[in-house]
């Protein structure tokens, strides 16, 4: 009996995964998007160095490095890893990075109010990473803030929060600004 012949499947446009989608790593890219955005000293053999650096201690600060790599990285080890990482540009390129914590200078109980502490702190020489919750957990980049809008250096490709998508509690549908977790980062020399 003859059969007819199979079509092949619609060959249809899928949107490809891109970094982050299928881990929790931003937390180690906002490390490398922040000192890169006040040294403009680092090149991608020193970033891609950074990168294997931090991935590797994880092995030593994580019980399984495996589990911030698909859950993502708490407080404690980003603390961790941004030591390891101004050890290692300071060792590398000489440059001097300060790391502040600023979740207490950044207490505020209203959204207006996070937002002149931020834009106190933030300048050409300091940048902020942000950790976010809500929509997402994610740790991104704030480095300018104009009117309404934070301006961000993200690794998933956001370029800015808009303050009426912004929150400082609990929501699912908005962005909750992590203030208590805030840490400045600070290009002291050269």
């Amino acid at each position: 009996m003859p059969t007819a012949a199979r079509k092949p499947p619609a060959k249809r446009r899928i949107k490809p995964y891109t970094q982050g989608d299928l881990d929790s790593m931003c937390g180690i890219y906002a490390i490398i998007n922040a000192f890169r955005a006040l040294c403009g000293e680092m090149t991608w053999e020193i970033s891609t160095q950074l990168f294997q650096r931090l991935v590797r201690c994880l092995n030593r600060h994580a019980k399984q490095a495996v589990v911030p790599i698909i859950f993502g990285t708490d407080r404690s080890l980003m603390r961790k890893l941004l030591s390891e990482a101004q050890r290692y540009l300071k060792k590398r390129l000489k440059i001097e990075l300060a790391i502040e914590p600023k979740g207490r200078e950044l207490k505020a109980k209203s959204l207006a109010a996070a937002w002149v502490r931020l834009s106190a702190i933030v300048d050409e020489t300091t940048v902020l990473i942000l950790p976010l919750s809500g929509r997402w957990d994610h740790w991104t980049v704030l480095y300018e803030i104009k009117g309404r809008k934070i301006r961000l250096i993200d690794s998933d490709d956001r370029r800015e929060l808009t303050r009426s998508r912004c929150t400082l509690g609990a929501a699912k549908t908005h962005d909750c600004l992590e203030l208590s977790g805030t840490i400045a980062i600070r290009r002291v020399r050269p």
